[in-house]
């Protein structure tokens, strides 16, 4: 009997997502970065609305960002919607994609952000997500199951290690930016300023200077304010998505303000939700899953606190 996943469509014979338009994802391989773009790369879940939304407040020196469809105004969803020829309000052209990083499809003149979690919240968060929104067909699947595909890396998204190891062998480049989710939770402030310097001098010297914009930035970054903002309406006829989701729906518990065609992007907002959903044999299964990685999950000594208290746990 096959294992119970979340449903992905097959692509040239790659699991991918299966909100994706086949021919523009193929379209999308071939993208690269123009001087003065900003790309930012992400395994799902680990805070690409998030990330982007600040990067937008910041370039508009912090005049609100009021809906989703705003803030898809600004950014192109590299493999979901048409890039070419795509001019950008801002002042830089922004981008994002989840497909992994790699040095030989970087354009030295560009700008890259790259974001990672740690494996065990990305696991619920994806959980969360594959539970609510019907094109995964998963609605009534266990946690049990997902962390199954999640190990296996089988269900659209390829391997969350893989990923984050590409994403962390680029560190030290001088134009990426490494971040990671628990730094931003744990020091938003410092965080802020840090990514407004990578977009550029005046951006950072601009919130340093002026304490209200700084102020006004991290409040309409707060996930309390981006649950009234970044709402999805999955069966809009936007064309520039390019996706097969119109079809989606979400349930009622989920559903914001009980409309089963529109689905809040934050969910939480927090870290450390594994703790309610891993049984000490999942993580076990996840410490030996690092161990066997060897130095390819050197990154995790990015969580060695969260790593030693999951250690701890999985003793039962």
């Amino acid at each position: 009997m096959a294992p119970k996943k979340p449903y992905c469509q097959i692509i040239d014979g790659v699991p991918r997502c299966p909100g994706l338009d086949p021919d523009v994802f193929r379209a999308s391989l071939k993208f690269r970065a123009q001087k003065g773009d900003l790309v930012q790369c992400t395994y799902p879940k680990a805070g690409t609305h998030w990330v982007m939304y600040i990067i937008e407040l910041i370039l508009k020196e912090g005049e609100p960002v009021p809906t989703h469809v705003d803030f898809v105004r600004y950014v192109r969803f590299i493999g979901r919607m048409e890039t070419e020829g795509w001019q950008s309000p801002l002042a830089i052209r922004l981008f994002t994609t989840h497909e992994p990083l790699t040095r030989d499809t970087m354009n030295p003149e560009a700008k890259y952000v790259y974001v990672a979690r740690n494996p065990w919240d990305s696991c619920v968060s994806f959980y969360h997500m594959v539970t609510t929104l019907s094109m995964f067909n998963f609605r009534d699947g266990s946690f049990e199951d997902f962390f199954d595909a999640f190990m296996r890396g089988d269900f659209g998204y390829g391997d969350y290690f893989n990923h984050v190891a590409s994403g962390y062998a680029l560190r030290n480049e001088p134009n990426l930016l490494f971040l990671t989710y628990e730094q931003l939770k744990k020091d938003t402030r410092s965080a802020v300023v840090k990514i407004a310097y990578f977009l550029g001098d005046y951006y950072g010297r601009r919130l340093e200077e002026d304490n209200d914009l700084l102020k006004t930035v991290l409040e309409r970054s707060t996930a309390e304010y981006m649950k009234n903002v970044l709402v999805l309406d999955v069966q809009l006829a936007d064309p520039a998505w390019k996706t097969r989701r119109t079809e989606t729906t979400v349930p009622s518990k989920s559903a914001y303000e009980g409309d089963h065609g529109r689905y809040c992007l934050v969910r939480s907002g927090k870290f450390g939700d594994w703790k309610s959903y891993f049984t000490p044999e999942q993580l076990r299964r996840m410490e030996a899953k690092i161990r066997d990685r060897g130095d390819d999950a050197s990154f995790m000594d990015l969580w060695k606190d969260i790593r030693e208290e999951a250690l701890v746990a999985s003793q039962g």
